[in-house]
């Protein structure tokens, strides 16, 4: 039987339930309301009261599978159909000696995990794979390669981190296929496979990435299948991972709950699995809509999204946030932060010392292709009039320091993506005339939004740097890059949910340097 006594914050305010066997009284702030009940399974059905008397009906209260969260409804006793939705999430993570469970809508039935594998962040010889497990106890993670190739590593983990863990594993082998599988209490996973990093001297590479994945209840996903037979090398989610309802945001456990759930779509499962994956915030899955760094749940959301991914590092030892620098290949990938100090410092999205640890990143890069990853558009100017997130709107100092560092150290091979907007627009900024009486780089912008989500359907036609759109369909990107492929080494591409082809762009390396 579920165990169903504490704190839910809910629809009407926190709701308090005592449980008694299959009994449950509650109350909540709302009119002095009560309730009470009798659990039925999964179910808690009975009466809710509130003043003044007489205002009451029945309500029914639909939990997970470990009473963590429910989705509920209600209605006067007059009402001849339920009149209301009624939701809440439990407050904090139950102490284990009370029946409680990390565990959240549809996590794994049996085996080891509650959730995961999700193979994050791969090397040319290393690789991380992260869990959620099943109980506070040893796991332990098989990969096996060519030639009968076999290692092991073993984790236990915390209560206190919600169950969550990442297997840390060396000694492998460039661009090469592994299979893995995790045996611990429960019994043992169903086999999976990854590939590690090609070498830095690779001359190919793929790159699959998108936004904005909201309609986590919806098993049928097809464009998380599609991406997953892109075989990419790398998976990029730029933000908006999941989508913090308000109350989502309001304790660790709710944040944590939230990323859990859409982790557990089944759709995106396979993806995770074995695709290398590494991620970004936007303001969905750091806090409320629009949120700058003045969020005062920063530190929470922070905790949380270390916890659920497994990038290599995030920030660096001096400076706080999710950024970092990934090696894939022939590309250097620059993941942003555009949450953590947007706004803290003025108008910024970046940061001083963001920014000034990107130019210095980019200029050391000596890979061939620099990929900026962003979670809000770069480029484009519509967005400002519309007053929607982007960087020519909320930093465009920080953007005109990037273009121009660009542009006076000629970095070479720079490429940007972005999300955020539930929209696709590729965009475009001619090389800009410099001091030198040469032209600097073109500047090419992938926007691909929504994945998973209702898509904006509002044209941004008439802006100056906008190439193409797609504005009323989910869609994903992909980074093609060949560098044998002469006067045609980069490809940006748009793809809908079916992995049908929307458009494609060719960029000649030659075109992205000082000219």
């Amino acid at each position: 039987m579920l165990t169903l006594n504490g704190a839910f914050l809910s629809t009407f305010g926190t709701l308090t339930l005592v449980q008694s066997g299959s009994s449950v009284t509650g109350t909540y702030p709302h009119e002095d309301g009560r309730i009470e009940g009798v659990l039925d399974g999964r179910t808690l059905r009975g009466t809710w009261v509130q003043s003044p008397p007489g205002k009451r009906g029945p309500m029914e209260l639909s939990f997970d599978d470990f009473g963590n969260a429910f989705q509920g409804r209600w209605k006067l006793d007059a009402a001849a159909d339920w009149q209301g939705r009624w939701d809440g999430t439990r407050a904090q993570l139950v102490p284990r000696e009370v029946g409680g469970s990390p565990g959240g809508w549809n996590s794994h039935d049996d085996g080891p995990l509650l959730a995961g594998p999700l193979v994050g962040e791969v090397g040319e010889r290393d690789a991380r794979i992260w869990v959620q497990a099943r109980e506070a106890a040893e796991l332990t993670l098989k990969i096996m390669g060519p030639g009968g190739f076999v290692k092991t590593r073993t984790i236990t983990p915390a209560w206190y981190d919600w169950l969550c863990g990442v297997f840390e594993i060396d000694g492998l082998s460039a661009g090469t296929t592994y299979d893995y599988e995790i045996t611990g209490d429960g019994g043992v996973t169903a086999a999976f496979s990854f590939r590690t990093a090609p070498p830095v001297d690779a001359r190919k590479a793929t790159i699959v990435f998108g936004s904005c994945f909201w309609d986590w209840p919806n098993p049928a996903l097809p464009i998380f299948t599609s991406m997953e037979e892109e075989d990419a090398d790398l998976a990029i989610l730029l933000g908006d991972n999941c989508y913090f309802d308000d109350l989502d945001t309001r304790t660790e456990h709710t944040m944590m709950l939230a990323h859990l759930r859409n982790r557990n779509n089944p759709a995106i499962r396979k993806l995770l699995a074995s695709t290398p994956t590494v991620a970004v915030w936007d303001d969905h899955d750091f806090g409320p809509n629009d949120t700058d760094g003045h969020f005062e749940g920063k530190p929470r959301a922070f905790s949380s999204f270390r916890r659920v991914w497994a990038n290599r590092t995030y920030g660096t030892a001096a400076i706080a946030g999710v950024f970092s620098r990934v090696r894939c290949g022939p590309v250097d990938v620059f993941l942003l932060d555009e949450r953590y100090y947007r706004g803290v410092e003025g108008k910024s999205v970046l940061g001083a010392a963001q920014l000034a640890w990107l130019t210095d990143e980019l200029a050391r890069s000596w890979a061939p292709v620099k990929l900026i990853a962003s979670s809000s558009q770069m480029l484009a100017e519509t967005a400002v009039k519309k007053g929607w997130d982007c960087f020519r709107k909320d930093g465009p100092r920080e953007l005109e320091q990037i273009l121009s560092t660009i542009e006076q150290r000629d970095i070479r091979g720079v490429v940007i993506v972005s999300g955020d907007l539930h929209m696709a627009n590729l965009l475009h900024v001619a090389g800009r005339p410099l001091a030198s009486g040469c032209r600097g780089p073109e500047f090419w912008e992938l926007t691909t939004s929504p994945l998973a989500n209702d898509p904006w359907k509002e044209s941004i036609a008439g802006d100056r740097t906008m190439v193409r759109e797609v504005i009323d369909r989910t869609n994903y990107g992909l980074l093609d890059v060949d560098l044998d492929r002469a006067g045609d080494e980069v490809r940006l591409i748009l793809r809908d949910a079916k992995g049908t082809t929307l458009f494609q762009q060719s960029i000649p390396l030659a075109d992205l340097c000082v000219r």
